[in-house]
């Protein structure tokens, strides 16, 4: 492990945590969309996404890093966001969704802009496919929404 990451280490390394901060938010979020008969859904995309964790953990390990670990305290208050929006707004399940689409944005740019499958074949697939489930949970959200 290198004292400086390289940009596809760096990138590997951040999207492995948005994969993990991404799961944990969808769980949260299904908690919260439980009366709006929504949890199942949002409950089976964390399940999908967190398929994404074991091979990206792989390919941090290839890149000779170490994943680094969401942060609890980022993770907690994106928990507290869901909740108060869930108080506070006259949509709730609505504006909850646009925020789970927004958390999946932050991990559908980085994976655009990541050169990192130039660096394998490998890389790309997981990525290619990282991206099909990204269109696809967006294409789910969408619908979910009145």
């Amino acid at each position: 492990m290198a004292i400086i990451r390289s940009d596809n280490e760096a990138d590997g390394v951040e999207i492995l945590k948005l994969i993990i901060e991404t799961t944990d938010y969808y769980r949260s979020m299904a908690e919260l969309l439980a009366e709006d008969n929504l949890e199942a859904a949002i409950a089976e995309i964390a399940g999908n996404r967190e398929s994404f964790i074991a091979p990206f953990q792989e390919v941090v390990k290839q890149l000779g890093e170490l994943p680094a670990r969401p942060d609890p305290d980022k993770e907690l208050m994106q928990k507290i966001g869901g909740e108060l929006t869930k108080f506070f707004s006259a949509d709730a399940k609505n504006a909850i969704l646009d925020k789970c689409l927004h958390e999946d944005d932050k991990l559908a740019d980085l994976v655009r802009r990541t050169a990192l499958g130039e660096q394998s074949a490998a890389f790309q697939q997981k990525l290619d496919a990282l991206a099909d489930n990204l269109n696809d949970t967006k294409k789910v959200i969408q619908a979910l929404k009145d």
